[in-house]
């Protein structure tokens, strides 16, 4: 593979050669990778052809060029075709190759030096797995039959060298597609961030999705932006804008095997801004456009070579508009500092691992070994990061803003992941950060909700479920919280996330919340026949209307779910309640009372026994408390207690008490 530490002086050296070898090359196949995408109204047509330029046709392949300089030209005629660029399979000993053109009619174009793979994917990708060595692409306009295309590259490389001949086709609802340059992409601005500027969509251009490979990859947050150059010529007119970037698509997806088209955003000289790689010109996309540093980074790339010229007005004001727009959703400033870890590879400064002190605004330059976006592209890099800084200057510093400030932005909360957004029902705002998510309303205030707490709001329905948030998330004793509208959200690593609410989180609160005997709540809340319940690590607290929220717990709750719950004695009406002797414990349900004490256990009683245990004295009577429920006995029922009995007689329809 080839070094990445001396390209520019590779560069140079390839770049003085004068006086070449010609020879042949031969074509792999013809329109191998073709297609007519049709999709709806969209229809897209284009190949990519690729040529062995080791593979002779006639002449003998000439291993230098006489001048001792190790360099190789190879002809290859060819019809049609747009765009060219070589690739190298196994890789190059070299950072730069140099191509020229002649049509059927007309005369060679100068040499154009092309530098390899400035952009590409992380390594550690299976985009990066896929992806070839290879040279950025030269759009070089329609060729028409009977060109020739020439490739002038170290001798060494030539036998693994493939010449890519890109045809990038034609989409024939380009012009129906073309939206009013004021019409955003987005359905709605929000006031919490700068206007988008007019964007135009992969449909625009005549994006072929079919050339798509795997799903699309998204960061968590987007920390900076990276500016590039195509470091291809700036001839285009404005009609071929989409057929460029129709080509530089098919040969970062074809002929470099990577998922998409490498860059988020594409800006032509004209001032025209392209959505490039797909996935929401909103969202974190990890494109492949600064090898190392694809993750937390959008790409923005200069259509056009600005080694030696600079960039027009139209095309840097429309980069400083997108790049402010896109910065501003996520809450950076112009002059920010971003710290990003390196994935390391091809042109990489950095080694894998390596975290790195940067800015929010980067030329390519910044982190790889390469000239991008061109020593002239480089120097409007102040410009565009002072223009950005006289955009942001209009956004608007919201409360969600001002909250994630107050708690440490990033270091708290991680990055946002979302632009700030209105809640669906309008009543206030939230943005999402990689660590959760901060909720505003003009009633509540703006805090923060994460985690588990915060999925399980998001079940309930969100704001339309238990209200807004109206703390922060915070430590409970074991575990975390947030208090909403609605009720709260209470978690521990034993109990997961679970909601209370209503007169249960009343009563529970009443009892020290989970710092009480009831613990964390181990359910939410959930509905009773007639009633509402939730358990929790101590116990339940059971709530009807007739009888209110009411707490029981140990061997009378277990006694008393054995007998059915509410269903059997109904509800309880009371908490579970010391008996007066103090031996023991009791709870009255609407339909009997369980007795426990750490002699007998947890029993009931229930009716017309009821009522003659309390004639007699209840527990502090003779009987004592409860050792068995009622059970089938010759001619009725019984209940045991400790110092005796109460016995139904069916024949009498009476109830005795005897005496052990």
């Amino acid at each position: 593979m080839r070094s990445v530490k001396t390209p520019l002086s590779r560069r140079a050296l390839i770049s003085s050669a004068v006086g070449t070898g010609v020879a042949g090359a031969v074509l792999l196949g013809s329109d191998t990778s073709a297609s007519a995408l049709t999709s709806g109204d969209l229809q897209v047509t284009g190949s990519t052809r690729a040529f062995a330029l080791g593979e002779q046709r006639s002449a003998s392949l000439l291993s230098t060029d006489g001048l001792g300089t190790g360099l190789t030209t190879v002809s290859v005629d060819v019809d049609g075709g747009h765009m060219i660029g070589v690739t190298f399979p196994s890789g190059a000993s070299t950072d730069t190759v140099s191509l020229r053109v002649k049509t059927a009619t007309g005369s060679w174009t100068t040499w154009r030096d092309v530098p390899l793979n400035d952009s590409e994917p992380d390594p550690d990708t299976a985009e990066g797995r896929r992806s070839v060595t290879a040279s950025d692409p030269l759009w070089v306009g329609a060729l028409g039959t009977g060109a020739t295309v020439q490739v002038r590259l170290p001798s060494a490389d030539v036998h693994d060298a493939h010449l890519q001949l890109v045809d990038a086709g034609e989409s024939t609802t380009l012009a129906r597609r073309t939206l009013d340059a004021a019409q955003p992409l987005a359905t709605k601005a929000s006031p919490r961030v700068l206007p988008q500027p007019a964007i135009k969509t992969r449909a625009q251009w005549g994006a072929d999705e079919s050339l798509r490979k795997g799903g699309v990859s998204y960061s968590d947050t987007i920390k900076a932006c990276v500016v590039h150059h195509t470091a291809d010529g700036g001839t285009y007119s404005q009609a071929e804008v989409p057929s460029v970037i129709r080509g530089m698509y098919r040969y970062h997806t074809v002929s470099l095997g990577w998922s998409d088209l490498g860059y988020n955003f594409v800006v032509d000289r004209f001032g025209g801004i392209w959505e490039g790689r797909a996935g929401g010109i909103t969202q974190p996309v990890i494109g492949a456009h600064a090898g190392g540093f694809n993750l937390d980074t959008f790409g923005v790339s200069m259509m056009g070579d600005f080694t030696s010229v600079a960039p027009s007005a139209a095309c840097l004001e429309s980069v400083a508009q997108v790049i402010a727009w896109k910065l501003s959703t996520y809450g950076l400033p112009a002059d920010g500092v971003a710290y990003l870890t390196s994935a390391g590879g091809g042109t990489a400064k950095y080694s894998p691992g390596t975290t790195v002190k940067l800015r929010t605004i980067n030329a390519h330059r910044d982190v790889g070994y390469t000239a991008c976006p061109g020593n002239v592209g480089f120097t409007k890099m102040d410009w565009i990061r002072g223009r950005v800084g006289q955009l942001l200057g209009g956004a608007t510093t919201t409360a969600i803003d001002a909250k994630y400030q107050a708690i440490g932005g990033a270091g708290n909360i991680g990055g946002p992941t979302t632009p700030e957004n209105d809640t669906p029902n309008g009543s206030g705002s939230y943005r999402f950060y990689s660590g959760g998510a901060i909720y505003w309303s003009k009633a509540t205030g703006a805090h923060t909700v994460r985690g588990a707490i915060l999925a399980l709001w998001g079940q309930l329905g969100w704001e339309n479920g238990l209200g807004y948030p109206t703390t922060d998330d915070s430590p409970a004793k074991g575990g975390f919280y947030n208090h909403f509208q609605g009720g709260s959200i209470y978690w521990s690593p034993a109990t997961g996330a679970h909601e209370v609410r209503g007169a249960i989180r009343l009563k529970w609160a009443a009892m020290g919340w989970e710092g009480g005997p009831a613990g964390f709540p181990v359910t939410g809340d959930r509905q009773a026949a007639g009633g509402w319940f939730t358990h929790f690590q101590g116990g339940s607290i059971y709530y009807s209307a007739k009888t209110g929220a009411r707490w029981t717990t140990g061997a009378i709750r277990d006694r008393w779910a054995a007998l059915g719950w509410e269903r059997g004695l109904g509800f309880p009406t009371i908490d579970d309640t010391k008996t007066p002797n103090g031996k023991g414990y009791f709870n009255v349900f609407e339909k009997g009372n369980v007795y426990w004490s750490p002699a007998t256990g947890a029993h009931a009683v229930a009716g017309d026994y009821l009522d003659a245990y309390g004639a007699l004295g209840w527990e502090n009577s003779w009987l004592g408390f409860p050792t068995r429920d009622a059970y089938s006995v010759d001619g009725g029922t019984r209940v045991d207690f400790e110092g005796g009995s109460l016995t139904w007689s069916r024949t009498t329809d009476q109830i005795t008490a005897k005496k052990k």
